[in-house]
């Protein structure tokens, strides 16, 4: 079933997202069971927000891959995500 992952982790900007994305390469490389990612701000903190294809495809790219992006960009362990949201997806349409 169908997964959804909201998060505004705290103290992120464009720059550091795009910096991150640029890391993980996901443009050319996206993670197997990704179906939408997009990011972007909302009351003044930076939002992201996933659905794949199952949870455990994206739990698998929250242990691995992220992380490691995450702390090659902020020279640091990644910090708590922050405010997140995720359940699974009654109905998901693509056009």
């Amino acid at each position: 079933m169908a997964f959804i992952r909201m998060v505004q982790p705290p103290n992120v900007t464009a720059d550091t997202y795009e910096k991150v994305n640029a890391e993980l390469g996901v443009d050319g490389d996206p993670p197997p069971g990704l179906l939408l990612h997009c990011g972007g701000e909302v009351d003044g903190k930076w939002q992201i927000v996933d659905v794949w294809e199952t949870r455990e495809q994206a739990e698998r790219f929250y242990e691995e891959r992220l992380p490691k992006a995450i702390e090659t960009v902020l020279r640091m362990l990644p910090p708590d995500p922050g405010r997140s949201m995720e359940y699974e997806l009654h109905t998901v349409i693509r056009p």
